[in-house]
């Protein structure tokens, strides 16, 4: 076996990265029977309900892209988002004893809990495209590249948000406890279960500072060649997530220090 002297910063990185990845799933699914069924049972069941909701309502939600399709475009992503804003609240507290470890610092928790939320929410992405494909649930795909750089400034635009939220969660742990209220509007505002199609013009100069409406607008445009996606802008996306990635790693670096030593 290498010794830690053999080995480049990169490759002590990566073996950090992937206990912790290892530690976040057996903690997250080794005490549940349903286990990693949860993860497709989870979306699955908000699929349902709003399917019947608005079968019962109108009938087809989007000409061209069926009801269980559209809907699964918007929960995947808001549900990715919501974990991401969950676990990175505790990030630092579950793992405090670990960095008493030179090479463990809070910033490889907290990437190591996005990244296990983003491989969950592709994997649920893929999962339950195919099986409602196998039941005959299916519609033309559109833009594999679109859906790639979409996902991947979402990737970066949660990573960035986790940061600043694990500082919140150790030193304002009031607020912290205000901050999953705040996610619950979201969901009625981010396009989870409506195209901006669906709203009347006034709204959408509101609506659209939400960067989250336009990852679900632009993730079905990339999904659905029957989806137009007019309202979803990739350079909205991207300054978005890069403004936010920069903002939580300086709150990070201005405040990694104090984490570690929190008590």
């Amino acid at each position: 076996m290498e010794s830690s002297a053999q080995r480049s910063v990169w490759q002590i990185q990566r073996d950090v990265i992937y206990a912790l990845l290892v530690r976040e799933m057996k903690t997250r699914f080794g005490k549940w029977k349903l286990g990693y069924a949860w993860v497709l049972l989870e979306p699955a069941l908000h699929i349902m309900v709003l399917v019947a909701v608005f079968s019962f309502l109108r009938g087809a939600h989007y000409p061209g892209v069926p009801t269980a399709l559209f809907m699964l475009g918007g929960i995947a992503p808001f549900l990715f988002f919501s974990h991401c804003v969950h676990k990175s609240l505790t990030a630092v507290a579950s793992n405090r004893g670990l960095f008493n470890y030179r090479q463990l610092r809070p910033f490889d928790a907290v990437l190591s809990r996005v990244f296990l939320e983003f491989a969950i929410y592709v994997a649920t992405l893929v999962v339950l495209m195919g099986v409602f494909a196998w039941f005959g649930i299916s519609t033309r795909f559109n833009n594999f590249l679109l859906l790639v750089v979409v996902n991947l400034l979402f990737f970066f635009f949660c990573l960035g948000l986790s940061l600043a939220l694990c500082v919140v969660g150790e030193k304002f742990p009031e607020l912290a406890k205000l901050i999953p209220l705040l996610v619950r509007p979201l969901y009625f505002m981010s396009g989870v279960f409506f195209s901006l199609e669906h709203i009347p013009g006034e709204y959408h100069a509101y609506l659209v500072w939400n960067p989250l409406l336009h990852v679900i607008e632009l993730n079905r445009e990339g999904l659905f060649a029957n989806y137009s996606g007019m309202f979803g802008s990739l350079a909205y996306l991207g300054f978005a997530s890069v403004s936010m990635l920069a903002f939580g790693l300086l709150c990070y670096r201005a405040n990694w220090r104090d984490l570690v030593r929190s008590h």
